[in-house]
């Protein structure tokens, strides 16, 4: 993982993701993200910080997107579509809006964490795929 610094500017899936965050309400809306310091609100806030203010780091939007994917994800049991489509931005509630912006996070996210974490899961194998030109 990159420890280099990451703008918004360097990464447009990274700004696509923070575009679609900012359709949610802000994280002192208690409701939606919980309260205090253990929070929802709270984690993401610990890593969007760095991020919007030009220090984030590649750890930083790994984890962003790993905390997108856990809390507010397709398929997620902490915060469910219908909870999001409820606090969408300008949406009125539409469904077909929430379970939009669910896919389009979930599929950024995923993205994202490829890109940053991929390196890192896959461990030290030598060349990509090099698995499958082995013989069995």
């Amino acid at each position: 993982m990159t420890d280099e610094i990451i703008t918004l500017a360097d990464d447009s899936d990274l700004a696509h993701l923070i575009d679609l965050l900012d359709m949610l309400r802000g994280p002192d809306v208690a409701p939606f993200w919980g309260e205090g310091d253990h929070s929802i609100g709270e984690k993401f806030a610990s890593r969007l910080r760095p991020i919007l203010n030009g220090q984030g780091r590649g750890h930083d939007v790994d984890y962003l997107a790993v905390y997108v994917l856990k809390y507010l994800g397709k398929g997620n049991t902490h915060v469910p579509e219908e909870q999001i489509t409820k606090w969408l931005r300008g949406v009125n509630g539409l469904p077909a809006a929430g379970h939009a912006w669910v896919e389009d996070a979930t599929r950024t996210a995923w993205t994202l964490v490829a890109r940053y974490s991929l390196p890192r899961w896959r461990g030290y194998r030598g060349a990509p795929g090099q698995d499958w030109l082995s013989p069995s």
